[in-house]
């Protein structure tokens, strides 16, 4: 905490208490060291001299210490009264019966860095059970309150740590399934290239179990170094993968240990089982027969498994699309955990695809052998025939392609989905650019300060209000300022059938009021006017307090006056003006104004209605005046036209209407006047007071009809519709608004947290949806009909491009603005997408793509080997009939090109479809709830097409090579083993 001064404050010096002052009010008070005043205990001790004799600023004003600090370490808030402070004083100067001392508090602080995630049960019952120690003892008895948020905020973390998990425990699930793919890939090519061994030492006398004991020492010496590297791989790959991307931009450091640890060596030993099975098991199934020709389709498919998988991915989709849990399911023991439907769903929806992309191979093999009969080069003939002949033989790397690419088009998807995700959340959250939300009463001047901040470029006044409606649901009202909001509302396309500027121009209304110009920069607006008692017999007060009877009872009481001011904006404020005495005389009532311009458009007079006999008052405005800041006295001219109205207001109504006040006349020549009858108050109601209201207005047009656009969740809410009138409470009044527009959701309207339930289904049960009008438009019926207003509660402001983070800081500066009133749409983005429980499933979201891509081009460069290798001696025959070289290598591109584009197609095709109907139920918040407003799925096509890339180019390398490789054609013809013949 820097300071300046006369270093340590002493205490009591010369019968003053020496003091340190905040820099923010020093400078706000003009004091510095050395200034000496005299404060007033406002708790009734007596009068305390402090002198200043430092000045300290807080280094971070969010740190736990300024918590207990009213004033949260600002220096100077404002609200109903302007509070500086605090003034720190030795600790002796609270005991010494000086100063009245107040309450006081005690904030505990403590370093959570050590906690992990198996910790935070019983950190919270310690909370829990600390809280309730301290409440039990007897020092703190009495009216000490001890309070703490932390198991709210484990709560919160306990569920933001089960979405992350179930997160990744989606995308393990896919990697999972793509390895499995790629490892029975790689069995099969082993147990293809074995089987002439194989069925050669079942010939010679070798059982089964042997040759499968042979099989499993082959997989051990494939599994085995595996096995061992893995785990220790795991620590260092995921360490290079935490310095990447929004880990690294969050300074998120992962503590993995060096030996991966026991959970790594588990799944490792659990994968090398799987490969030792995958490529034992088929060893038990050989036979001495060599098989004929491979059938179109593989049996468990001619047996209709794959539509059977279908019709569980259809199944676990459509129970997955009616939750409203999120990634939270709770237990029998009402104990949260991670849904298994949630992570099962996209894994299922992922694998049935992709098996029945095989059904596709039949049609393809067909084909072939059409074009090979019926061409006649020798590279279609020869590749057209080899994929009719056996079409099974490209159906592993096919269905490892497909499932690749696929699954890496859902990871790109969804990466990208969840970045654009965070990004609408922000959007709907704030609704603007920047959001000022109101803190005590606004009053006039206030919208001009925030316009007038540097980066701003447009603001929008706005009040807020809830509406109770049928089966506890409660709406939420927006009254906004529509003229200047049209290119402020942050309004994502697909909310609206129409643009932010097409959905607001039907709600505003046109024309400005009509009045008496305030020019800008007036200080002091003055009202000249005079209050004359005209009952018959009276004369006026001569300033001795003399008259008739009754006047002097009654002839020299005042009224208190009240003036209506509308600012630029069209947002009326009630101004009081003081009193102004019935003598008759003309009295001038000054009222500081600030802002401007200002349009004057009424005054309110309200006088104590008498007892026993009415009397007749009459209300002249001689003169309207604006002094400027130099003292420049400057003569308004006075409107016109006037309308008047009257009205009493007592605790009980007299049963007789006589009683009331009457109507009031208004001159029609010259300044405004205007006359009028108070009405009384019976002598046999003694204990009834009242009041007589007289409104003096400027004459404006008609108020327009209140048009409302309605969201979707309102108009169910409701059980109302486009075109249908409703009644909306607005400033306590009940006004007619007729819906003109529906929209699916309005910025701005939701719950802070970006969710609109706990439950995770984006509205909760008690949500009514929302109301859209224009501000000026009810302020303008609200006038007219009552004489009311809407206050501003909040205010939207259109930044330049770049300019909204200092646009907020100076706003933060404001005395009367505190840090979290002030919401930036660009802050509450890049806060949700640092959020650590993001950020992760984030990054595997890229690693996935990446994995997913390079086993892809690991199995099928694999499977590419094993198919040339076979086809050797076929190849060798072919060379020694007089074949090029460039050919057969043709021929072979033609035929893993056929297969290759065939699997990028169907996959690209098929993660599209995996993409845009499972990433909107699998996207969630911190929360387990669904984004509002829904997840839109993006699918960058830069990325897409690198992905696609990444994943054609290795094979097509790979059969590139292996085809042009230079080999013995004698050899091969030589060569009596394997499948070749």
């Amino acid at each position: 905490m820097p300071a300046e001064g006369g270093g340590e404050v002493s205490g009591q010096g010369a019968g003053r208490i020496e003091v340190a002052l905040p820099t923010a009010a020093a400078e706000r008070l003009g004091l510095g060291t050395g200034a000496r005043l005299t404060l007033t205990d406002r708790l009734g001790g007596p009068k305390t001299d402090v002198e200043v004799t430092g000045l300290y600023r807080p280094t971070d004003t969010a740190a736990p210490y300024w918590r207990l600090d009213d004033l949260a370490g600002r220096g100077v808030k404002r609200g109903g009264f302007t509070t500086y402070g605090p003034l720190l004083a030795a600790p002796g100067v609270l005991t010494g019966g000086g100063v009245s001392a107040g309450s006081s508090g005690w904030l505990a602080a403590a370093d959570f860095s050590g906690v992990t995630a198996e910790e935070t049960d019983a950190l919270r019952e310690a909370a829990r059970g600390g809280v309730a120690w301290l409440r039990e003892r007897p020092e703190l008895s009495g009216s000490t309150a001890a309070t703490t948020a932390l198991p709210d905020v484990l709560d919160r973390l306990d569920r933001s740590l089960l979405v992350s998990r179930s997160t990744l425990l989606v995308v393990a699930l896919q990697l999972a399934l793509l390895a499995g793919c790629a490892l029975l890939l790689v069995a099969r090519l082993l147990n293809a290239e074995r089987a002439g061994e194989q069925r050669l030492l079942l010939a010679r006398g070798a059982s089964r179990a042997r040759v499968a004991g042979l099989a499993a020492l082959e997989s051990l010496l494939l599994a085995g170094p595996a096995l061992v590297c893995a785990p220790l791989l795991a620590g260092p790959l995921t360490r290079l993968l935490a310095g990447q991307g929004s880990l690294e931009r969050i300074g998120l450091r992962l503590d993995v240990p060096a030996w991966g640890g026991g959970g790594v060596w588990l799944a490792a030993l659990l994968a090398a089982l799987g490969c030792a099975l995958a490529v034992t098991v088929p060893a038990l199934a050989s036979s001495l027969s060599a098989g004929g020709r491979a059938r179109a389709l593989p049996a468990p498919l001619r047996a209709g498994a794959d539509l059977g998988l279908l019709v569980v991915a259809g199944v676990a989709y459509w129970q997955l699309s009616r939750q409203t849990s999120g990634a939270v399911s709770g237990g029998t023991t009402g104990a949260l955990g991670i849904d298994p439907l949630l992570v099962a769903a996209p894994a299922l929806a992922l694998l049935a695809g992709t098996v029945l992309t095989l059904r596709l191979l039949p049609p393809v093999a067909r084909l072939a052998e059409r074009r090979a009969a019926g061409g006649r080069g020798l590279t279609s003939a020869l590749a057209g025939w080899q994929l009719s002949r056996r079409p099974t033989r490209g159906a592993a790397p096919v269905l490892l392609l497909v499932l690749a690419v696929a699954l890496g088009m859902l990871a790109v998807g969804q990466g990208a989905s969840w970045q654009r995700s965070q990004d609408d959340q922000a959007d709907f959250r704030a609704g603007a650019p920047v959001r000022v939300l109101a803190s005590g009463t606004a009053g006039p001047g206030r919208t001009e300060s925030y316009a007038a901040v540097e980066g701003v470029r447009e603001v929008a006044p706005a009040s807020r209000s809830a509406l109770p409606l049928s089966g506890d649901r409660t709406a939420t009202v927006l009254a906004l300022d529509t003229e200047h909001a049209a290119r402020t509302m942050l309004l994502r396309p697909d909310l609206s059938a129409e643009p932010a500027g097409d959905l607001l121009a039907p709600l505003a209304a046109g024309g400005r009021a009509a009045g008496a110009t305030v020019p800008a920069g007036t200080a002091a607006l003055g009202v000249t006017a005079t209050l004359t008692r005209t009952d018959p017999g009276t004369v006026p007060d001569t300033g001795t307090g003399a008259g008739t009877e009754a006047g002097a009872e009654w002839g020299t009481a005042a009224a208190d006056v009240t003036v209506t001011v509308r600012d630029a904006y069209g947002t009326p404020f009630r101004l009081r003006a003081g009193e102004l005495p019935a003598d008759g005389r003309r009295h001038t009532l000054d009222l500081d104004v600030t802002g401007g311009p200002l349009t004057l458009t009424g005054l309110e007079l309200v006088t104590a209605q008498p007892r026993g006999h009415a009397h007749r008052l009459r209300l002249g405005l001689a003169e309207l005046t604006a002094t400027a800041p130099d003292g420049t006295v400057r003569r308004l001219p006075t409107p016109r036209s006037w309308t008047a109205s009257v009205r009493g207001a007592a605790a009980v109504a007299s049963p007789d209407p006589s009683t009331g006040p009457t109507k009031p006349e208004l001159s029609t020549s010259g300044p405004p006047a205007v006359g009028y009858g108070t009405g009384y108050i019976p002598d046999d109601l003694p204990w009834v007071s009242g009041a007589v209201t007289l409104r003096l207005d400027v004459t404006q047009p008609a108020p327009p009809q209140l048009t409302a656009v309605a969201t979707d969740r309102y108009l169910d809410s409701a059980d109302a519709r486009v075109g249908q009138r409703v009644d909306v409470a607005l400033g306590g009044h009940s006004l007619p608004v007729r819906i003109v527009r529906a929209v699916r959701a309005l910025p701005g309207t939701g719950a802070p947290d970006g969710t609109d339930a706990a439950d995770g289904s984006g509205a909760t049960d008690q949500d009514g949806g929302a109301l859209l009008l224009d501000l000026r438009s009810v302020n303008r019926v609200l006038q007219a009909e009552y004489g009311e207003a809407l206050a501003p509660t909040e205010w939207w402001l259109r930044t330049s491009t770049g300019g909204a983070s200092g646009a907020a800081e100076a706003l933060r500066g404001f005395p009367d603005l505190e840090a979290s009133q002030v919401v930036v749409r660009d802050e509450l983005a890049e806060e949700l997408r640092d959020d650590p429980f993001g950020a992760g499933p984030e990054a595997a979201f890229a690693a996935a793509a990446g994995v997913a891509a390079a086993l892809a081009a690991v199995g099928f460069a694999v499977s590419a080997t094993g198919s040339l290798r076979e086809r050797r001696a076929e190849f060798a025959v072919l060379r020694a009939l007089g074949a090029p070289r460039r050919r057969l290598a043709r021929t072979v591109a033609v035929e893993q090109g056929v297969l290759l584009a065939l699997a990028l197609l169907v996959g690209a095709a098929l993660g599209t479809v995996l993409a845009r109907a499972v990433i909107p139920l699998i996207v969630l918040t911190p929360q387990a709830a669904h984004p509002v407003p829904d997840v839109l799925v993006a699918l960058p096509a830069a990325r897409v097409a690198f992905l696609l890339a990444a994943v054609a180019l290795p094979p097509l390398l790979v059969s590139a090579a292996l085809a042009l490789g230079r080999g013995d054609p004698a050899v091969a013809l030589r060569d009596q083993g394997g499948e070749a013949r």
